[in-house]
């Protein structure tokens, strides 16, 4: 696998930054990852050209524990009722096993894709020029939100107890200034990365080097 160095767009390529020295450090990530740094071949509806993008980061996947505890708990259910059945005259007949099995199976399957998806599609972008969230609700409803980085005015991040610790996970605000949209990303991974990622690049933007 190829190092991030070689994956940083040039005008990047001598900002001595400390976001800039830290991914240099980084291999590049898969899209099938939370946190992705200089990301190649992807793209978003309204995307300048000469638009680089810096990180693309997901949902922890701890925020998805009760979806899988969820889960295993329908997958479950058949088995308690194949145990009851002994017990049970009513419960024994194999139509009503079989139909039970079934409905178990179409729901954890269900439950799982909608998961993936919501994973998948639920997007944070950094780039060069401004902070992009998409995110996706259902499958037939998705919200899109932006801020200019030159609109930004605080970033700070917060620790989510125990879990932020263990898993380095935690919850993102970005303020942005007037009636602009405020951003509450939640459940991130490496938050305190993200806030300083965000933060040099307002200081590039700043001072006119991007």
């Amino acid at each position: 696998m190829k190092k991030g160095k070689q994956y940083i767009p040039k005008k990047f390529a001598k900002v001595d930054k400390s976001f800039i020295n830290k991914l240099r450090s980084e291999e590049e990530h898969g899209a099938l990852t939370s946190f992705s740094i200089f990301p190649k071949k992807v793209t978003f509806y309204g995307k300048d050209p000469a638009e680089d993008i810096v990180l693309i980061v997901r949902t922890h996947w701890v925020a998805f524990v009760p979806h899988i505890v969820f889960v295993l708990l329908i997958l479950a259910l058949p088995l308690i009722f194949l145990a009851l059945s002994s017990q049970v005259s009513f419960l024994g007949t194999t139509t009503l096993y079989i139909g039970m099995l079934v409905v178990c199976l179409v729901l954890a399957l269900n439950v799982t894709i909608t998961t993936i998806l919501k994973w998948y599609y639920t997007v944070n972008i950094v780039t060069d020029q401004r902070i992009v969230v998409i995110k996706m609700d259902n499958a037939f409803y998705h919200s899109y939100a932006e801020a200019q980085l030159e609109k930004i005015e605080d970033v700070t991040h917060t620790n989510i107890g125990v879990l932020g610790t263990v898993f380095d996970v935690g919850d993102v605000h970005i303020d942005t200034a007037g009636h602009g949209v405020d951003f509450h990303l939640r459940m991130l991974p490496r938050p305190r990365e993200l806030q300083d990622v965000i933060n040099d690049l307002l200081e590039m933007k700043q001072k006119g080097d991007i």
